[in-house]
């Protein structure tokens, strides 16, 4: 394990250190997390999104004060019921988010682009099989404790077929 860790850590030191085009929005780690669950999420209440975030509505509520400021995300009431405020991104935000997103892709794609075909191949294999081992063991400790696994929102073998078709 020591060796991986020297490993990632000097493909780590070796990665372009210029800050991405989206860095200067200047985001908090949380502000960024509540533009990826949005993203993934879609319109949700301001309960939900503290559920999902595991804060309380007081600190989801302010999370979205702010990145509304920045028009990164809207506010709208239900037609069904008017007591209830959903929160989505703004296009703005969508924008935000995809370019966040490719960024890590592209960087991704440039590492596994070092790669020889069969390379990448066993490096999906790598992939699909601790995809595996984790999703069973987060079933087994979902059914020792009988407790409800938590929703990783990353369909399990998601992580493994991006690799191989070349996405990251």
């Amino acid at each position: 394990m020591d060796e991986v860790d020297q490993h990632s850590q000097a493909l780590f030191e070796l990665m372009p250190k210029d800050p991405p085009e989206w860095a200067h929005h200047d985001m908090t780690f949380g502000q960024l997390r509540l533009l990826f669950v949005l993203g993934q999420s879609g319109p949700v209440s301001i309960g939900q999104l503290a559920n999902k975030l595991g804060v309380t509505d007081a600190t989801a509520s302010e999370l979205i004060d702010r990145v509304e400021r920045r028009g990164l995300v809207v506010r709208s009431h239900r037609a069904d019921d008017r007591r209830v405020v959903d929160c989505k991104l703004s296009d703005e935000g969508v924008r935000l988010l995809a370019q966040i997103q490719g960024t890590r892709q592209q960087a991704m794609r440039r590492v596994l682009g070092l790669l020889t075909a069969d390379e990448l191949a066993d490096f999906d294999r790598l992939l699909q099989i601790m995809v595996e081992r984790l999703s069973a063991a987060i079933q087994s400790s979902v059914s020792t404790e009988g407790g409800t696994r938590v929703n990783s929102e990353l369909p399990p073998s998601s992580a493994a077929r991006g690799a191989g078709e070349g996405r990251a």
